[in-house]
């Protein structure tokens, strides 16, 4: 389904926090942490357990708005500590069952089973000392096994829409006690086709309920579901989607299409440390598969996530890459939602995004709760449109390393050539040798071509603004400047190549004074000496002397 344009809620209650740090007066609430959100002792206790120690932005403001029982509706992007911001409120309200009341009190509905899976983790962690009982209910896992799970009445049930409502259905399983929904990630339910069970399972609920909804962007069939499903709802625009984290360092690599693969290995063995996780971001899973056999090829060990992967091997290089076993995951777009990797360092656009969004949702991954992070983007020329889409969403200049490696530190550069032909090398080498890399390598070239056609189209104003950058001079990126030797010699040399103007001609070359070519060709450079260094000046090169 595609998205549609961001729209207002008429009526809504708006809160809006300006991040400026110029207010008036300081949050008092920021200074106490979280102990003055008045939250009880148990659950502060699972707060302090988790290493949470002051709340973040969005935490501030909805926290308590959801603790005085208002539904809310709040945009925020990934990182920015949403979850807390649902569950801490989940706990302190059902932390004291009210008799007669056992059974399923609190529903949050996610996207995917990964988020759903880590949103489970972050209950068992955050109300580990609450007492409450959850359970999850995903597509893909045994319905006797859920069935079994649903009749210990859980107080909580994480789920995916599709699943938990074929649960509904098949227990004829009453909703009438639940007293608390989180629609989680809630543009992203829709985008994947479950508008009509989403509206199904709200037809389903208590009216009495409380209702929070968590979307990085509002599009207009948000709009509609939260105005029909929530009662009086306030809206909280916290973190702004086209803005990226401060501790966020943005690294643009120019590289032609054939080059990625080398690119991405001069990444990985150059800049990015050996201990930390970095994720990688690719167009199809046919790219996904053939970079997972080319690193293990190069001795790069790696583990991957795509949606038509079974569940359960999705689950073990989730958690391979979580736990730091692997420290290289590789990844789509849609396969990653719900994956939290809460100490990321890197992430890397093998293939650029040809949404701006969809560049904050990726690299918003990293640099989360004030630790820093690095983004590269391996760019082609056919995605720098995208790239200058990107910079018109985030308002910010788009800037080109110069030759003489000028250029702010998020300007777009190269790696030198000879760094690259290195890799490229290697790269030859074990497409010659290893068939399996070959093999897959022509299935993701083929997918490629598919994904292009799929592929939106950038902006009008973007297209002809392409033609404004010279993208054959490009100067070396900043990060690769101190492996840059090699290639500043060979750049300094063909200068000076350039500015070399020798004595004589070609005529004058091997003859003596006596030759009467000689005598010519100095009495001819005399005669017009003076027009030539003018024509040489006004050139631009003021190195030209005459021999007298």
């Amino acid at each position: 389904m595609v998205v549609q344009q961001e729209e207002n809620i008429v009526g809504f209650d708006d809160v809006e926090e300006e991040r400026t740090g110029n207010s008036k007066k300081k949050d008092s609430k920021k200074k106490g942490g979280f102990y003055s959100l008045g939250l009880s002792f148990e659950v502060l206790k699972g707060v302090q357990k988790r290493g949470y120690k002051t709340p973040t932005p969005i935490q501030r403001k909805t926290i308590p708005l959801i603790l005085e029982g208002k539904d809310v509706v709040a945009m925020a992007r990934t990182g920015s500590g949403k979850t807390a911001c649902f569950l801490i409120p989940l706990f302190e309200k059902l932390k004291n069952p009210v008799m007669g009341k056992a059974g399923i009190r609190g529903l949050v509905l996610s996207p995917t089973r990964e988020l759903a899976l880590q949103t489970l983790k972050f209950v068992k962690e955050l109300g580990k000392f609450t007492g409450l009982k959850a359970a999850v209910v995903l597509g893909g896992d045994s319905m006797e096994t859920q069935f079994s799970a649903i009749h210990n009445n859980p107080d909580i049930i994480v789920a995916t829409p599709g699943r938990f409502l074929h649960i509904c259905v098949e227990m004829e399983l009453k909703l009438n006690k639940i007293e608390y929904v989180v629609f989680d990630e809630a543009d992203r339910l829709f985008e994947m086709g479950f508008g009509e069970q989403l509206h199904e399972i709200v037809h389903r609920l208590p009216e009495n309920r409380q209702t929070l909804l968590f979307s990085a962007t509002l599009p207009k069939v948000l709009v509609e579901f939260a105005r029909a499903g929530l009662n009086d709802p306030v809206l909280l625009r916290l973190d702004v989607e086209s803005k990226l984290p401060d501790t966020l360092d943005l690294s643009l690599i120019s590289c032609r299409s054939d080059e990625k693969p080398a690119a991405l290995l001069c990444l990985l063995k150059q800049l990015i440390k050996k201990d930390s996780l970095t994720l990688i971001f690719a167009a199809t899973k046919h790219h996904v598969e053939y970079l997972h056999f080319l690193l293990n090829r190069s001795g790069i060990e790696n583990t991957y996530i795509y949606s038509d992967l079974a569940p359960s091997a999705r689950k073990i290089n989730a958690a391979k890459f979580q736990n730091g076993k692997v420290r290289v995951l590789l990844v789509t777009d849609v396969a990653a939602r719900g994956i939290d990797i809460p100490h990321l360092d890197y992430v890397i656009n093998y293939n650029f995004p040809a949404k701006a969004k969809l560049f904050v949702h990726r690299v918003g991954r990293c640099a989360r709760a004030g630790r820093s992070g690095t983004a590269f983007s391996l760019i082609s020329n056919d995605e720098f449109c995208y790239l200058i889409d990107l910079h018109l969403f985030l308002g910010r200049p788009l800037s080109i390393v110069s030759n003489d490696g000028s250029g702010p530190p998020d300007a777009l550069g190269r790696i030198p050539q000879s760094i690259l032909e290195d890799e490229l090398s290697q790269v030859i080498s074990i497409h010659e040798t290893f068939t399996d890399v070959s093999s897959q390598f022509k299935v993701s070239e083929n997918a490629y071509k598919q994904y292009l056609r799929s592929r939106p189209g950038a902006s009008v104003e973007s297209v002809k603004r392409v033609k404004q950058f010279n993208l054959s001079m490009i100067g070396t990126h900043h990060a690769f400047s101190h492996l840059d030797q090699p290639e500043k010699e060979k750049v300094d040399f063909l200068a000076q190549m350039k500015k070399y103007r020798p004595q004589g001609t070609v005529f004058e070359v091997g003859l003596g004074s006596s030759s009467e070519v000689y005598n010519v060709m100095k009495l001819k450079r005399n005669r017009h000496n003076d027009k030539i260094t003018k024509h040489r000046l006004l050139q631009g090169n003021d190195s030209y002397s005459s021999s007298k």
